[in-house]
């Protein structure tokens, strides 16, 4: 079920990852064996998707963490403003989960909703095992218009 859903600010400390498509499938992977690696003391992990710019894809692998957490060696912080989203729980393999992100996006063109390539996608473990994913687009801000 897609739903939609207002987040508050979060802050989110990993590891950044530049790629074009067909790289992400490398070294998105290993970004997120390095995190693992990292002791970090995490539990609640989440991928940022940022969107692309002259076909290379940016994304923060990382860690659900507090304002004042120390920012580990070769990671950087990312603070995601409180925002809209459109949800949806994807349950089944990792590999599909842009199926999910397809699904939020034709529900937002249906209902003609104002995307962002802004995502969130929060459910990752160590391993990388097939787990349900909380899926989540960003929606641009609503524009007032004076009639």
């Amino acid at each position: 079920m897609i739903e939609l859903v207002e987040l508050p600010e979060l802050v989110v400390i990993g590891i950044a990852v530049e790629g074009r498509f067909e790289d992400l499938s490398r070294v998105v992977p290993d970004a997120w064996n390095r995190l693992f690696e990292a002791d970090t003391g995490a539990t609640a992990f989440l991928a940022v998707s940022t969107g692309a710019e002259n076909g290379v894809y940016r994304e923060l692998v990382g860690f659900m963490a507090a304002t004042a957490t120390e920012v580990p060696e070769g990671m950087t912080r990312l603070v995601v403003p409180a925002q809209r989203y459109l949800r949806l729980v994807h349950a089944g393999p990792l590999a599909e989960i842009y199926k999910g992100f397809s699904m939020l996006y034709a529900h937002a063109d249906r209902r003609r909703l104002r995307t962002t390539e802004f995502k969130l996608d929060f459910g990752y473990a160590p391993g990388l095992p097939d787990a349900p994913h909380e899926l989540h687009v960003a929606l641009a801000p609503a524009t007032l218009s004076l009639a």
